[in-house]
């Protein structure tokens, strides 16, 4: 059977009152790109950010994010950086240049190839993605997907939402001249280990909700670009989504 990837309609989630027993509201951004304060949030217990909340990742940029985050009123906030977020990889800051120093945000769980609990969902993020114009302040790059394998391998069996700035190869990952520019490595990890839901964004035309009909795939596929298109300043809403603590499953 040849794969098929079908869109959903995003604004059938996370519906029904809320706060409800036994459920977890999920609230997922990304690619914000210094819009963040002109968004609408929605109320819940969880806030994802999957990457770019910058332009050019500038300290004083990271802390108004950080200051916004700090306002929000979410139980639990998690966020990966993005290529666009140069200060926040050492590397990156050395390789364009920059007289600066590596910084962080402090109100929000910040997850680099790294798992956290969070009411009894294992959540992995990482923020690396492929970098094929080789631009030198490009945050948390990898020239090649055997350095993305390696990033996911730190995905322990068990996890329930996985969190990367990059797409996964054919899923929410077109650009705007219809290329496939996700992750193989990416795709492949997240297949093995079949997670509810896996959060990114990075490429912002191809936002969305997505299923495939792989056999036993069960992971509801996230690209939750804040942004429409690289060229556009439209901000979409944030996508809600409840996730049914007993089983770590979406409630579809």
């Amino acid at each position: 059977m040849s794969e098929q990837v079908q869109m959903l309609d995003s604004k059938s989630l996370g519906h029904g009152s809320w706060p409800r027993e036994g459920i977890m509201r999920v609230v997922l951004i990304s690619d914000t790109h210094m819009q963040h304060r002109k968004l609408v949030m929605p109320k819940g217990d969880l806030l994802i950010h999957a990457g770019d909340f910058t332009n050019q990742g500038r300290a004083k940029d990271i802390k108004d994010f950080d200051d916004w985050l700090g306002g929000l009123d979410y139980r639990h906030k998690i966020v990966v950086f993005g290529n666009h977020d140069t200060e926040t990889d050492a590397l990156a800051i050395q390789k364009s240049g920059r007289v600066a120093v590596e910084t962080t945000i402090e109100n929000a769980i910040v997850l680099k190839n790294a798992t956290v609990a969070i009411e009894g969902i294992n959540v992995f993020g990482s923020p690396f993605t492929l970098d094929p114009f080789q631009i030198d302040w490009w945050a948390h790059k990898a020239d090649f997907e055997e350095e993305m394998e390696q990033y996911m391998s730190n995905m322990q069996e068990g996890v329930d939402i996985v969190v990367t700035h990059s797409p996964p190869h054919g899923v929410g990952d077109l650009n705007m001249n219809k290329s496939h520019c996700g992750s193989k490595a990416v795709r492949k990890c997240v297949e093995k280990q079949n997670p509810a839901v896996h959060v990114f964004g990075h490429i912002h035309e191809g936002r969305g909700v997505y299923k495939t009909n792989q056999l036993n795939d069960q992971t509801l596929f996230v690209n939750a670009s804040s942004l429409s298109s690289p060229l556009k300043s439209s901000l979409s809403d944030p996508i809600v989504l409840d996730i049914e603590l007993s089983t770590k499953k979406v409630i579809m």
